[in-house]
């Protein structure tokens, strides 16, 4: 059987489209965007938790990434849209005071279903995460905005959500649902409002974790790049592997065209 064709592309922003966290535009990166745009539907997809989606859809904007704020993707956009449904809509918000503009919808509440985590926790000390155990094991559900090991700021490997996620289902022994990549809502939401499946889709990231190996696991195209944090053993320390690896998003559309 021949794999399904790929009708829409997701992009990873920081380290495969920009250079890091709100860094200026890797070379070739919006030729890529323009020349993918031109024959098939693109959404960018972030894992970023610090700054709100306006921000960022404005900045992506001026960068001629982004042509529409809609076809941005965040975990901070998932979860406006699954925790209303599942009546999860109040609980304890852990964000950045910055990002809080995207959960206006979220109701602080301490005997709340939820308990919603998104950030990571530099400036957190243990004592703060107290309230959110303690919900947990009252029988609340743990929502993570992602769970990334670590990303790159400012030229170094700096921690991410993922450990801060991993301490709270730890000490609590309750299991956390991720909103942002690579969780299979995230992809099925974006599949759906797009009107294509989710097998036809190529998550394109330098994560080869989460953008990529994740993706590949759930029936997607993965597409590796040897930007951003990409380490040099990253093509095959992760399983299933990538289906390709690229020097960057700029050889992009040419490996689209024969596929």
């Amino acid at each position: 059987m021949e794999p399904p064709k790929i009708r829409l592309v997701c992009l990873d922003i920081d380290g495969t489209l920009t250079d890091g966290v709100g860094g200026p535009a890797i070379p070739g990166a919006v030729q890529a965007v323009r020349r993918i745009r031109e024959r098939m539907p693109v959404r960018l997809v972030t894992n970023t938790t610090s700054v709100p989606h306006r921000v960022l859809a404005a900045r992506l904007t001026e960068q001629a990434l982004l042509d529409e704020p809609t076809r941005l993707v965040t975990p901070a956009s998932v979860a406006r849209r699954a925790l209303p449904e599942r009546g999860h809509a109040r609980g304890l918000l852990y964000v950045e005071p910055e990002a809080r503009e995207d959960f206006e919808w979220f109701h602080a509440d301490p005997v709340g279903p939820a308990v919603v985590l998104g950030t990571e926790g530099h400036g957190l000390r243990v004592a703060d995460l107290q309230p959110a155990f303690r919900r947990l094991l009252e029988g609340g559900t743990l929502y993570t905005l992602q769970r990334n090991r670590y990303f790159r700021k400012g030229g170094e490997l700096v921690t991410d959500l993922g450990p801060v996620a991993a301490f709270l289902t730890y000490a609590s022994g309750r299991e956390a649902e991720t909103l942002g990549k690579p969780s299979k809502l995230l992809f099925d939401t974006v599949a759906q409002e797009a009107g294509v499946r989710r097998e036809e889709i190529a998550m394109v990231g330098d994560d080869a974790e989460f953008d990529v190996s994740a993706s590949v696991a759930l029936g997607m195209t993965g597409a590796l790049v040897r930007t951003g944090k990409f380490r040099a053993d990253d093509a095959t320390r992760f399983t299933p592997r990538p289906t390709v690896v690229l020097d960057s998003v700029a050889d992009l559309p040419a490996w689209l065209v024969i596929v």
